[in-house]
């Protein structure tokens, strides 16, 4: 009876865990053709493919590191950071066994994308690095549903990404829409300058008794004064 508990168990286990791993093997498409390019959601042009089955060919050459973008339909209610991860895997990107691989990840009906990087490229392109690139060179795109535009940018931007960390001399045209991005930097310079203008205002009262503050608020107000001069006579001679 033991022995037959055991195996009921050992079966429960198993039927646990392999469902998980099938799914994986059934969602992930296998690739078809140049490893670069792996556009299942037919979103590019075969000029957009070429293009990049071109670059992707030449960095896989010059430095061994190979980038790749797979477009799915769907992701099948899973993750989209496990589905990169486990494509990443299935694809086997990178090359002798240094795992410099690169996979961009776009899931048409999910509206997701995601970038899977290998552990040998994880210091140039951090998880901040690629939040940027995705907000300044995939987003504003995703955002009036040029979805090609959003692929290939990316992908081009990752490509001088990937080239300047192995010495490549070799970059892309990007367009990069940096307006608007916030990374935190622009906040703290603002407190920093408050802080500065504090700090002079308190020495100025301290050492002596506000002059230097009085004197530019003088001057201030002198300023304002005529610039509402110059409206009013405008008015009047309208």
């Amino acid at each position: 009876m033991k022995k037959a508990h055991l195996l009921i168990i050992l079966v429960i286990l198993i039927a646990l865990f392999l469902p998980n791993k099938q799914v994986f093997a059934d969602t992930v498409p296998n690739p078809v053709g140049d490893i670069y390019v792996q556009d299942f959601a037919n979103i590019l042009t075969s000029t957009q493919k070429k293009e990049l089955i071109k670059l992707g060919t030449y960095l896989d050459k010059e430095s061994e590191a190979q980038l790749a973008i797979l477009t799915v339909h769907s992701l099948e209610s899973i993750p989209v950071e496990e589905y990169a991860a486990n494509a990443y895997d299935e694809y086997e990107l990178g090359r002798n066994d240094e795992n410099n691989g690169v996979l961009l990840l776009f899931a048409l009906n999910d509206r997701k994308i995601y970038i899977e990087v290998g552990s040998a490229l994880k210091k140039k392109l951090t998880d901040k690095n690629l939040g940027k690139i995705l907000d300044t060179h995939a987003l504003p795109y995703l955002e009036k549903s040029e979805l090609a535009q959003a692929i290939t940018n990316t992908y081009k931007k990752l490509f001088n990404e990937v080239a300047d960390e192995y010495g490549i001399n070799k970059q892309v045209k990007t367009e990069s829409f940096e307006y608007g991005y916030n990374d935190g930097s622009g906040i703290l310079s603002l407190i920093i300058f408050i802080f500065v203008v504090l700090g002079i205002i308190y020495l100025d009262y301290r050492f002596l008794g506000s002059a230097v503050t009085l004197t530019i608020l003088r001057l201030v107000a002198v300023i304002v004064r005529k610039i509402l001069k110059r409206k009013r006579r405008r008015r009047s001679r309208v």
